[in-house]
């Protein structure tokens, strides 16, 4: 199965907020009054962002995080492995991998599933949510 954690929904929304910011820097404070999110938590997932390449940051007054503009054009998917790790599509649910099921109490729902959730994430772009 997938999952999206805190900090996946924190790293998708943030990106889409930042890049509607017309390539401003923008603060934290900003950010997690719109989410309602602890500025804390939210300064982890950004510098998770800084350091895979999605976004730039410098600190003080006027400082902030702005996309970087090779980034706009990034998929859900792209930002979701930054957070989480490689996709790893399952079909089962228990986490290892039982080898000795003949059927599946689900049937393919769960491959399906995954496959939906991987399209979809493949499909959707930062740029998609941006602010005319």
């Amino acid at each position: 199965m997938f999952k999206i954690s805190e900090a996946t929904a924190i790293a998708l929304h943030s990106m889409i907020y930042i890049s509607n910011q017309d390539g401003e820097f923008v603060s934290l404070k900003p950010i997690s009054e719109q989410f309602e999110i602890s500025e804390h938590h939210l300064s982890k997932v950004l510098q998770r962002l800084v350091k895979t390449g999605f976004l730039k940051s410098i600190k003080g007054p006027k400082g902030g995080f702005k996309i970087l503009s090779d980034k706009t054009e990034a998929t859900f998917l792209e930002i979701y492995e930054a957070i989480e790790g490689k996709v790893e599509p399952s079909s089962c649910l228990f986490p290892a991998r039982v080898s000795n099921c003949s059927d599946c109490i689900m049937g393919d729902f769960l491959k399906r599933a995954s496959k939906d959730f991987y399209n979809y994430l493949k499909g959707k772009k930062i740029s998609d949510f941006k602010k005319i």
